[in-house]
């Protein structure tokens, strides 16, 4: 794995081994890319060669993540930026049981506090079915008991020549 994908995957293992560590069958994917299917737009995973599958919102996991790399940017020769959106839907009650006030500020600084360490600068977070407006997903009015948000980052990618 080479490029902005190797800089995320260091990124989704890092949720894996320090996030949510009591529910380690959580669905964290890494970079997602916008396809059309069926006349709907849909993150969708390399599952395995040019094979994609889209990612779902499973009710029986308590948390779910992936990526989208947006606009490249040369900044020189070497280096050029991306902006990355992670997206997460996480049940609340599940993933912070004992927390009883809004739980949704503990994703922010559980997830601010790793994203920290990395390479990842964010620029905005974005909550709710705002936070996935660009996804032809059912996600309904309500999408009970999941939180959702989407961070958005801008990441500095060196290119080895």
């Amino acid at each position: 794995m080479i490029g902005i994908d190797s800089i995320i995957e260091t990124l989704r293992l890092q949720f894996v081994s320090k996030l949510w560590t009591s529910y380690p069958t959580y669905s964290a994917k890494g970079r997602a890319f916008l396809n059309v299917r069926d006349g709907r737009i849909v993150p969708e995973v390399l599952v395995s060669g040019n094979e994609y599958q889209e990612v779902m919102l499973d009710d029986t996991l308590p948390a779910h993540l992936f990526f989208v790399v947006g606009d490249v940017y040369e900044v020189n020769r070497n280096v050029m930026n991306c902006d990355v959106d992670i997206y997460f839907a996480v049940n609340l009650k599940t993933v912070y049981p004992s927390v009883t006030e809004r739980a949704v500020e503990y994703v922010h600084r559980d997830v601010i506090k790793l994203l920290g360490f990395s390479q990842f600068n964010v620029n905005k977070i974005t909550t709710g079915r705002e936070a996935f407006k660009e996804f032809d997903v059912a996600i309904g009015d309500n999408m009970q008991p999941f939180y959702l948000v989407k961070f958005s980052t801008t990441v500095e990618n060196i290119i080895i020549c």
